[in-house]
């Protein structure tokens, strides 16, 4: 099954050792080992050398990925998890592209194909993640000298992120949860796994959610606040990964209060918005991955937001641009306003572009609320947001509506409304559906660019993606129907070959 794309590459910050469980032959973990390596014992020894793999794991997270036999990943649009919250963007609305581009095949959505470097990098980048998680926990669980409550936070920790991997698998290889539960799912793989690990078979998209259930409870009863930097999933996180797997799956009651105490210690924070929160400094933010070009840290380079959103005359790509229909949805009052005009026809895709992502480059530019400010650009140490309290704002009340609790609902609304646009005066009042539609356009507002959210809504809510009436390129400027085969990733092709529980049959449409 594994044909040697799930090697796993354990890379451990400081100490820089280098640890290959699964993939590894015996001889190699109990022969000689150069400086950068260590064994399973030394690894499992102790509640810090865990860490140390954890991590490594975080670190895999942001890092230019690509697979151990290079067939997967090692591409500006296949680069780290960013790179499928980009996808996301650019196969939804909001965002328009004018030319062929790092991500035009996703804007097309055309990238989809067995044997497509976007399948091939989504499958087996998280499936890489998984088995470096089950490693984790299956070594923390077997070591006779790390403490019985260290041992409980640290397999915690792996198995939010266990969680959140499957379920960011269940959101690319199958509809919405809400369609069919009983639709094929993923593969599930809870113990180390190598090249002689027998495959495994689809089985339902509901028992993928109880894996994903499954882990995330665990991890809310063992995590705690403390962390030493942001990147990693504390008690916040985690509650906050539980609000989007109840979202996901209609557990209203469940994810208002997970986005409640999601948001525990932390706040919005208006001033912020303005470059996206670069830093991680700020009390919105409270999950997210940095990026820094020194002392043995990492960028992204030409795979971060602002080396697509930027529209600068030094721009690399100039990629991304914005949707007309989006942006007249903001006030002129608005923090968020942060657009300015880039081409003379607001019909054409490349007519105005956003200020939202990257640093000050010192020369001004005037937004098209009449605002002169900052012209951002390229950051190559610009922190990427995983998790901030306006989507938690969002999921909080989106849960209350859908329970019926309007009153509450616009009230959580209004309270983020307010705090972007200081200047409204009163909730909109809306009910019913509208007040639905209103949160979710609002998710659109707050969140365009950092996750593809009007993507996910779609593809949760069974609704179709309508690109008409804005100023998309004319060719792509359709409608993707509702539970559209296009919502949907294929499984790899070497996948497919590999893995002997999967049949024809098993195949995405």
């Amino acid at each position: 099954m594994f044909n040697n794309r799930y090697r796993q590459r354990i890379i451990f910050i400081g100490l820089l050792l280098a640890v290959s469980f699964g993939a590894c032959k015996k001889s190699f973990i109990d022969g000689q080992k150069p400086t950068n390596s260590g064994s399973a014992d030394q690894v499992f020894a102790s509640a810090s050398s865990v860490r140390s793999y954890l991590t490594g794991v975080y670190r895999n997270l942001r890092l230019q990925w690509q697979s151990t036999d290079g067939t997967a990943g090692g591409g500006d649009e296949t680069y780290s998890y960013n790179s499928i919250f980009l996808t996301r963007d650019v196969k939804g609305k909001d965002i328009t592209m004018a030319r062929a581009n790092w991500y035009f095949y996703d804007y097309q959505n055309d990238n989809r194909e067995p044997a497509y470097r976007r399948v091939r990098f989504t499958w087996y980048y998280f499936y890489e993640l998984i088995n470096q998680v089950n490693t984790l926990i299956d070594g923390t669980q077997k070591s006779a000298t790390i403490p019985a409550d260290d041992k409980a936070r640290l397999i915690a920790e792996a198995c939010a992120l266990r969680a959140f991997f499957y379920f960011e698998l269940a959101r690319e290889f199958q509809l919405s949860y809400g369609k069919d539960p009983s639709a094929p799912g993923v593969p599930i793989y809870t113990t180390p796994s190598n090249d002689t690990t027998t495959g495994h078979p689809r089985g339902t998209l509901q028992q993928t959610y109880d894996q994903i259930n499954s882990d995330i409870g665990d991890a809310l009863q063992h995590l705690s606040t403390p962390r030493t930097l942001k990147d990693q999933v504390n008690i916040n996180v985690a509650w906050g990964l539980a609000a989007r797997i109840y979202l996901e799956q209609g557990r209203w009651a469940d994810a208002e209060s997970a986005a409640v105490n999601a948001m525990n210690g932390y706040a919005l924070d208006p001033g912020g918005y303005h470059n996206n929160y670069n830093g991680l400094t700020s009390s919105e933010v409270i999950w997210g991955l940095p990026q820094t070009l020194g002392n043995g840290g990492q960028s992204l380079y030409y795979g971060t937001p602002s080396s697509l959103f930027d529209q600068t005359p030094a721009s690399a790509y100039h990629a991304f641009w914005m949707s007309e229909d989006l942006v007249s949805k903001f006030s002129l009052s608005d923090v968020r306003f942060t657009f300015f005009q880039t081409g003379p026809d607001p019909a054409k895709p490349n007519y105005c572009a956003t200020n939202k992502f990257g640093k000050g480059n010192g020369t001004a530019v005037t937004l098209l609320n009449g605002q002169t400010v900052e012209q951002n650009s390229i950051d190559f140490e610009e922190s990427i947001n995983m998790m901030r309290v306006g989507e938690m704002y969002l999921i909080q009340a989106e849960a209350l509506a859908r329970q019926n609790k309007e009153a509450d609902a616009q009230q959580v609304l209004f309270g983020l409304q307010k705090d972007r646009d200081n200047s409204l005066a009163g909730s909109s009042g809306n009910t019913g559906q509208a007040l639905i539609d209103e949160i979710l356009l609002e998710r659109r507002k707050e969140l365009y660019g950092e996750m593809g959210v009007d993507w996910l809504d779609a593809k949760r809510l069974q609704l179709p993606i309508d690109r008409t009436g804005s100023n998309h390129t004319p060719a792509l400027a359709y409608v993707i129907p509702a539970n559209d085969p296009r919502f949907n990733l294929k499984i790899p092709q070497s996948e497919m070959q590999a893995n002997k529980s999967l049949k024809p049959g098993d195949q995405n449409p």
